[in-house]
């Protein structure tokens, strides 16, 4: 398994599920395919809004933003981005969706964390390819197909 540096910043007052840094980190490590370092950034939803607006021009909150650095190594470790992730956003799609917490947590990182290393779903040929990496792996770490809905 190859090893990540994970940081964490939490940016929110509001007290949501936010899963354990050592979990987090063992969904990201079973990606990865060389040394790596994420920061995570959790949000409220005002700031996930903003920052979306600025970087997507979409003026609502969202679940998580991916930021990808480009082929920056530093000791030895790729720097692969940051992700800005809006814990009430993944708590409300996990009630409606009737989804476990933290499943859907574990989706929405590795689904961001792909982003980062250059997946994207811009059109369908590449949505299905992202999915079946995201349904392999979540089925790898112990969970549910996340595209299946209860």
């Amino acid at each position: 398994m190859k090893k990540l540096k994970l940081h964490i910043q939490i940016n929110t007052k509001l007290k949501f599920f936010i899963p354990k840094k050592k979990k987090i980190k063992n969904w990201i490590q079973n990606i990865l395919k060389e040394n790596s370092e994420i920061t995570i950034r959790i949000v409220n939803e005002s700031e996930i809004k903003k920052i979306n607006f600025k970087y997507r021009n979409c003026n609502k909150p969202t679940n998580i933003l991916s930021f990808e650095y480009k082929d920056f190594k530093k000791n030895n470790y790729l720097l692969l981005g940051d992700l800005i992730i809006c814990p009430k956003i993944i708590k409300q799609e996990s009630i409606i969706q009737n989804k476990n917490i933290e499943s859907h947590w574990a989706h929405i990182i590795i689904h961001g964390t792909l982003h980062l290393i250059g997946y994207h779903h811009n059109n369908q040929f590449q949505k299905n390819i992202m999915e079946k990496i995201e349904i392999k792996i979540m089925k790898k770490i112990g969970y549910k197909n996340p595209y299946f809905i209860n």
